[in-house]
């Protein structure tokens, strides 16, 4: 595939892994010694899990990033319309990977990469249903990976606002990388784990991540579970002031396909937006998930409608229409 990035990295040195900033990773190998792992992110076209259009791989041994890889990949046929939140978020065209393979051609490189490693991800499960679904789409078995998510890692071990992949990075002084770019997001996670291994002492994936069934993770973060007012997130106040979000009071109705409703909240906080938990005088957008459906309207987006016939500046958007808002940079 003469269209694979390949970067591999052979010693403590290397263009796009600063090595350096890795002292202890590099003498004391007792870090993640007993479990190699690969760190892995996909983009997709659209919104459907089985349109990937870029997957990016990050080898680790030991501590120690050892092999990166990123490959563009055309997606399947029935899930390859380019939608415009998506390719504002990652920047890849249709044109662009018109003549790359798909999942089809991708999918033995990709497990010859990965071997018999776990996998790691920030918000792991959602490569896990792009390889379940895209799999699925071509009638390949599912492959049993071990799956470790590095944002269940962030909230266990470190208090922070919100824990996007940016902001974790932010936090633990990480370099900086292309956000969305699926090469980097790899990275990025793979680096989330090895120093939050460094911290802890962790010398296996299962001491970094004990009783994974049982994680430390906010309650709020289950499906169907409303946040209480004091655990709802803060508005960054450095956020962009022209963003369409910023300023903004908004309240969830229904639960999103694309995200939960708690990552959801968190995104919109990260936007400078203030999260309600009612239709309020207050509220200026209610995002709803059944938007233009035929179900029956929520008692939220109903009292959006009341509040807005006596005169109060409030909307009720879609789903699709606030993904659009949150792409805006």
């Amino acid at each position: 595939m003469g269209t694979v990035t390949v970067h591999a990295f052979k010693a403590c040195t290397g263009p796009c892994i600063p090595y350096d900033y890795w002292p202890k990773a590099t003498f004391h190998t007792h870090i993640l010694a007993a479990n190699p792992f690969t760190a892995i992110d996909f983009e997709t076209a659209n919104n459907f899990r089985a349109s990937a259009c870029a997957v990016g791989m990050t080898k680790v041994r030991a501590g120690v990033v050892v092999e990166q890889v990123s490959w563009l990949m055309k997606p399947l046929p029935g899930f390859d319309d380019f939608h415009p939140v998506n390719v504002g978020i990652h920047g890849i065209t249709a044109a662009q990977v018109r003549n790359m393979p798909d999942w089809r051609g991708i999918h033995g490189p990709m497990l010859d990469f990965i071997g018999a490693d776990a996998l790691v991800g920030h918000n792991v499960s959602f490569e896990k249903s792009v390889i379940s679904k895209a799999n699925e789409a071509c009638g390949l078995p599912a492959p049993a990976f071990d799956f470790h998510c590095t944002l269940n890692l962030a909230r266990q071990h470190l208090v922070l606002d919100h824990y996007t992949l940016s902001d974790v990075v932010g936090a633990l002084a990480l370099p900086a990388f292309n956000h969305h770019d699926a090469g980097d997001d790899a990275r990025a996670s793979a680096l989330i784990a090895i120093e939050l291994a460094r911290r802890n002492g962790a010398s296996s994936l299962g001491a970094l991540w004990p009783g994974e069934s049982r994680p430390r993770v906010p309650a709020y973060y289950s499906p169907g579970y409303t946040r209480k007012v004091s655990e709802l997130p803060k508005a960054n106040p450095d956020a962009n002031p022209y963003g369409p979000l910023f300023g903004q009071t908004i309240v969830f109705s229904g639960d999103l396909a694309a995200m939960p409703r708690a990552d959801a909240q968190d995104a919109a906080a990260a936007k400078g937006a203030v999260i309600a938990n009612g239709a309020t005088k207050k509220v200026t957008l209610v995002v709803s998930a059944d938007a233009g459906g035929s179900g029956r309207q929520s008692a939220k987006v109903r009292r959006a409608h009341e509040l807005a016939a006596a005169g109060q500046d409030i909307k009720v958007i879609s789903e699709l229409q606030f993904l659009r808002l949150l792409a805006f940079k």
